[in-house]
């Protein structure tokens, strides 16, 4: 995969996930959850736009579970840094803790939005919510598939 095929990928396709690392890209299992502080949102994108953030984000990168993300939203294009996970609740709750709007279900190709994370109250709290928060999606996302 080089610059070029990663660009058409998300110009014709809509997005793409790509290791570096092993060479994978779009698998089609497994769930991808973007990890926090690495999206980044484009009007536009070019080859030397992946480039920059490729080489910007590296040694995130350069680990066998871990993706460069990019997709289309409206009139967006959003990167990010991905870990793909293989269980729905782990990816789901993993998720809601990093903040993200949606995690990608790669066998079924499709987003799974998720809550906001519980910010107040004590760390017990907040954890048992999101565990909750994270079954809740589950058996939503379960009953549609």
């Amino acid at each position: 995969m080089n610059l070029r095929n990663l660009l058409k990928e998300i110009n014709d396709n809509g997005g793409v996930s790509y290791n570096i690392t092993t060479g994978d890209y779009n698998p089609t299992d497994g769930y991808m959850v973007s990890l926090p502080n690495y999206e980044m949102t484009f009007d536009k994108v070019e080859e030397q736009t992946i480039k920059d953030y490729l080489l910007k984000n590296i040694e995130a990168l350069a680990t066998e579970n871990v993706y460069f993300g990019a997709w289309v939203d409206q009139d967006k294009i959003y990167f990010d840094v991905s870990i793909r996970l293989f269980g729905l609740w782990g990816a789901c709750y993993a998720g809601i803790v990093n903040n993200q709007k949606a995690i990608y279900d790669n066998a079924n190709a499709v987003a799974i939005h998720l809550p906001s994370p519980q910010k107040s109250g004590t760390f017990t709290q907040q954890v048992t919510y999101n565990k909750q928060a994270a079954d809740r999606v589950v058996e939503a996302y379960l009953a549609t598939v």
